[in-house]
C-alpha cells in the first residue's frame, strides 16, 4: 500500500490512487521512472483494532516518529507531516537528512490483535523490533534520546509554575503531561532487561513530586543512557518471549522515543511550538 507524498514526485500513471502531488507540469515517463528510483519509502508499522479505528503509525527507519488517529485512513494520512516534522527535528540537531527531499510509505506490517492498540500495545512488536542492536545503531539512538530529552526540557524552560500546572479546556495540564513521561520511561527499559533500581526510584520520584518535574526529567534520561550504555552483546541481542508479548531492547528504545515525541507534540500544540 502507498502512502501520500509528502513532496511532489511525478508518476508516469497518472489514474493510480493513493498518490497526490504538488502543481506543475510532469516530466516525460523515462524522467519519471529515474526520479522514482531515487526517492526514499518508508515502511510503516501500524496497530489499530480488526474496525480499524484508533491507530497508531510506527515509522521505525525513524526509531521515535508516530502518526495516530481515530481511523487507520486518518492515521495514514497524517503520517507524511509527522515523518516530516520528525525530519525537520533531526536535521535541527544535525542529523544528514532532507525534510524537503520527496519520500513514499508503504504498510509493512499491520497488528490487529493485542491489548491497547492504537496506543503503544505491548503486543505490537514487529521483524525491526527482533533484529540484533548493534553498536553503530546503539550510538545513533543514544543521541537521539539525549536530544529528545532536551528539547522536551527546552519547549518548557521559563514556563512558570502556574501556566505549568494550567488545565487547560481540553487534554492536561503541561505538568500532568510530563509526569506521564516521567513516570512511564523506566517500564519501558526495564521490560527488556529486568529491575534498574535507580531509574525505577527516579521515576517514582516524579510521580511522587518529591523532585522539580524538569530536573527530575534530565536525571531520569541520564540513567536510561547510562544503562543502555552499559548493554552487554547478550543484551543487545536478547529476545525475552512469554506467552503474551515479546521483550527486546530495540522496542524499548523505539516506544521510549515514540512515547516522547508523542507528548513533545502534544506540549507544543499547547504552547504553539515546534517540537
Amino acid at each position: 500500500m502507498l502512502g501520500v507524498l509528502q513532496r511532489r514526485l511525478p508518476d508516469p500513471h497518472p489514474a493510480r490512487a493513493g498518490q497526490k502531488f504538488a502543481r506543475g507540469r510532469r516530466p516525460s515517463v523515462a524522467g519519471s521512472n529515474r526520479l522514482a528510483r531515487r526517492v526514499r519509502t518508508y515502511k510503516l508499522y501500524l496497530e489499530s483494532s480488526p474496525q480499524r479505528k484508533t491507530t497508531l503509525v510506527h515509522v521505525i527507519e525513524l526509531l521515535g516518529c508516530t502518526a495516530n488517529a481515530k481511523t487507520t485512513a486518518a492515521a495514514l494520512e497524517a503520517t507524511p507531516e509527522a515523518i516530516v516534522a520528525y525530519l525537520r527535528y533531526l536535521k535541527r540537531h544535525g542529523e544528514d537528512v532532507d525534510p524537503g527531499a520527496a519520500f513514499r510509505t508503504r504498510v509493512a506490517e499491520h497488528i490487529t490483535k493485542g491489548d491497547f492498540l492504537g496506543q503503544g500495545s505491548p503486543q505490537a512488536v514487529y521483524a525491526p523490533d527482533l533484529k540484533p542492536l548493534s553498536t553503530t545503531d546503539l550510538e545513533k539512538f543514544l543521541r537521539w534520546l539525549e536530544w529528545s530529552r532536551a528539547d522536551l526540557l527546552r519547549l518548557v524552560s521559563g514556563v512558570g509554575d502556574r501556566e505549568l500546572h494550567n488545565e487547560p479546556e481540553r487534554g492536561r495540564s503541561l505538568y500532568n503531561i510530563l509526569r506521564h513521561v516521567g513516570e512511564t520511561e523506566p517500564h519501558y527499559l526495564t521490560a527488556s532487561l529486568g529491575p534498574v533500581k535507580s531509574l525505577t526510584t527516579a521515576g517514582n520520584a516524579i510521580y511522587h513530586g518529591r523532585v522539580e518535574i524538569r530536573e527530575g526529567l534530565r536525571v531520569e534520561r541520564q540513567l536510561v543512557i547510562e544503562r543502555l550504555r552499559a548493554l552487554t552483546p547478550e543484551e543487545r541481542r536478547a529476545n525475552r518471549r512469554t506467552p503474551r508479548r515479546t521483550r527486546t531492547i530495540r522496542r524499548s528504545l523505539r516506544r521510549t522515543l515514540e512515547h516522547e515525541w508523542e507528548h513533545r507534540r502534544e506540549i507544543a500544540a499547547q504552547l504553539d511550538r515546534a517540537a
